[in-house]
């Protein structure tokens, strides 16, 4: 049997830091505008705390490009020469170009190698679920496709939450029109979106931060059976109501594994600066009925 390495875009956050290092996973990265500086492998050793600040200082939109049909063939191509098969895990293609363009990279090399792309239809910390899942199937034994149909089975299973301060980076992204986002503005008013079949669906309205941390709370306790949930952030600012929600969470869910974690540039140019979020991840049908 042929072995399978994995190779994923650079939204991914994993929930073990270690995992890309002992998976020798590949990590196509994403091109980011940092300071009117491009920059081709992520952020390099800018730390996101500080992106983040920049983000928020500057009236210009984060640009953040994903990775291009050339880079993910660079990608593949050397896998190919090691004559491995390919399991391609991508972030949403509502939320990147990169299953786009993994795709039509496939394409192109496809043949000597087989390689599987898929869809996420998560990003960040969710992702890196899918990518961790495929590796203890792969680390078991299992076969291309066979980590692949693990990996399309827990995709139904991964939900995510985001507070945002304002709607100006769902209006980036053409999530809601300007007058919507001007609108909110006016009123007050910031939203809550569910990260729902890959695409940003609108959850509910709050006027302040408090009531954000109690609507995301009522949405993680709707889950009964969590295996895995992180809450995610932004900037220093919404540190402490981070710290307040996982505490919250891991009273109540004791022994699920919960994190923290960062917004990385893409969480951001998504959402914001100073967002707040929660991805989580259910156990699988036949655990929850013990069978």
């Amino acid at each position: 049997m042929k072995k399978t390495r994995i190779v994923t875009d650079g939204s991914v956050h994993f929930p073990d830091p270690e995992i890309a290092r002992k998976n020798r996973i590949n990590v196509v990265p994403y091109s980011i505008d940092v300071d009117k500086r491009a920059m081709t492998d992520g952020l390099g050793n800018i730390s996101p705390e500080r992106y983040l600040d920049h983000v928020a200082k500057s009236n210009a939109r984060p640009k953040v490009q994903a990775p291009t049909v050339d880079n993910f063939t660079e990608f593949f191509r050397i896998l190919e020469h090691s004559k491995t098969d390919v399991l391609c895990l991508c972030t949403s293609r509502h939320l990147s170009d990169a299953w786009h363009n993994a795709k039509k990279a496939a394409d192109i090399v496809q043949g000597k190698i087989k390689i599987v792309v898929i869809d996420s239809l998560t990003t960040s910390i969710g992702l890196g679920l899918m990518i961790e899942a495929a590796t203890h199937a792969i680390a078991s034994g299992a076969s291309i496709d066979e980590a692949a149909y693990v990996v399309r089975k827990r995709i139904p299973n991964v939900y995510g939450i985001f507070f945002m301060e304002s709607m100006q980076y769902l209006q980036y992204g053409g999530w809601v029109g300007p007058a919507q986002a001007t609108l909110a503005t006016m009123l007050g008013v910031k939203p809550i979106f569910a990260l729902e079949s890959g695409g940003f669906i609108p959850f509910e309205k709050v006027r302040t931060r408090t009531q954000a941390l109690e609507r995301l709370m009522e949405f993680a306790t709707e889950f009964p059976a969590i295996e895995q949930l992180t809450v995610l952030r932004g900037r220093a600012r919404v540190a402490s109501a981070a710290r307040q929600l996982r505490t919250r969470l891991g009273d109540i869910y004791p022994n699920a594994r919960i994190t923290n974690a960062i917004f990385g540039p893409i969480l951001a140019a998504l959402i914001g600066p100073d967002g707040l979020g929660i991805i989580l991840c259910e156990y699988e049908s036949d655990t929850k009925l013990g069978e």
